[in-house]
């Protein structure tokens, strides 16, 4: 089995109010990150199927990035993460030639308003550009982040955002709702949110239009055409290996999970790498198993494990069985953190 690799890029142009990931929006010392993420991966004699470049914002770093992607391994799928507001035609170019070969945008919404309420440094224009831009670039395998349920938005302004998605073509959209977490600008502030029953219709009019469309709904907050699934983050949920290299960057691998420290400059350094490393016993990998696996719609296939839990999540109707498998009911999606904590 191939393992996928993770790399964190912790770099951005500012900081939105709502993102608890690790990042700085000092860029200055991006080249001597870039040859610590290459030296890391020097440890690893891997094959990878899957590349899936994150951060922060890899393109605020352009010919690092590139320098980057030129020397990393080749992949059946290599996904970078971009902000449109940080990509232009050339940088788009040098990344496909250097074998990135999907892109992911992180747009949220294609409502002005919205992105400037999400603190976000683009505008609908340019996200609408920037797709534009990345098919010129010879790209073909796109995605888009929307993000669901943030401030002023309403389910008519959600759907002229599903409208955007059906006429760009697009054929990956990954719609998560906002989440505020604590230590972040938004944490305690008093913001316009809708109400928690107007939360669920936005989601399920996410759901019936991307489906409608022929983006198939694969995992709760992922949708594709056939085919497009991204492969790197189904890994994610099925427990496959992977490595992740970068400060903040975690991996499973072996039957062990290890990360490296949130530090720039001590994991440049060489201090801030597997800084924690833990051995998954067989108990908590089949729990793994359980609350990651039921994130896909397929859901797990299912051998009386967890006879108690799985009988009650039926009996709540949360869970159903079928074809030796079980899978989250759409009430069970709507309640999914309270199905996944019986696994946690």
């Amino acid at each position: 089995m191939s393992s996928g690799l993770y790399i964190h890029i912790p770099f951005c142009v500012r900081k939105c109010p709502y993102c608890d990931f690790y990042s700085v929006t000092d860029r200055a010392g991006a080249g001597n990150y870039i040859d610590a993420v290459l030296g890391e991966l020097k440890n690893y004699n891997e094959k990878f199927d899957t590349i899936f470049i994150g951060g922060g914002t890899p393109t605020s770093i352009g010919k690092e990035l590139v320098r980057l992607c030129e020397a990393l391994p080749d992949a059946e799928e290599f996904t970078v993460e971009a902000n449109p507001g940080t990509v232009d035609t050339e940088l788009l170019k040098a990344l496909k030639s250097a074998g990135v070969n999907r892109l992911s945008f992180g747009v949220q919404s294609f409502n002005d308003n919205e992105l400037r309420a999400l603190g976000r440094i683009h505008t609908a224009v340019q996200a609408e550009e920037a797709v534009s831009m990345a098919r010129t670039a010879g790209f073909d395998n796109i995605s888009v982040d929307l993000m669901l349920s943030t401030p002023f938005q309403t389910a008519k302004s959600v759907k002229k955002n599903l409208e955007k998605v059906r006429e760009l073509g697009l054929d990956h959209v990954s719609a998560y709702s906002l989440i505020i977490e604590e230590g972040t600008p938004f944490y305690g502030a008093e913001l316009p949110l809708p109400s928690e029953d107007e939360e669920r219709e936005i989601y399920w009019l996410t759901h019936d239009f991307l489906e409608d469309m022929g983006l198939k709904q694969y995992e709760i907050s992922n949708f594709a055409r056939p085919g497009r699934e991204c492969r790197h983050n189904i890994k994610y949920w099925t427990l496959e290996p992977y490595i992740g290299l970068g400060a903040a960057a975690h991996s499973y691998h072996g039957g062990r999970r290890c990360g490296n420290a949130p530090d720039i400059a001590a994991y440049v350094r060489g201090g801030g790498r597997n800084v924690g490393s833990e051995v998954v016993d067989e108990n908590e990998r089949l729990r793994e198993r359980f609350w990651l696996g039921l994130r896909m719609t397929g859901g797990i296939a299912y051998n009386g494990e967890f006879p108690d839990e799985v009988g009650k999540l039926v009996k709540k109707g949360l869970l159903e069985r079928a074809d030796g498998r079980i899978r989250l009911t759409k009430k069970g999606i709507d309640l999914a953190n309270l199905v996944f904590m019986e696994f946690v």
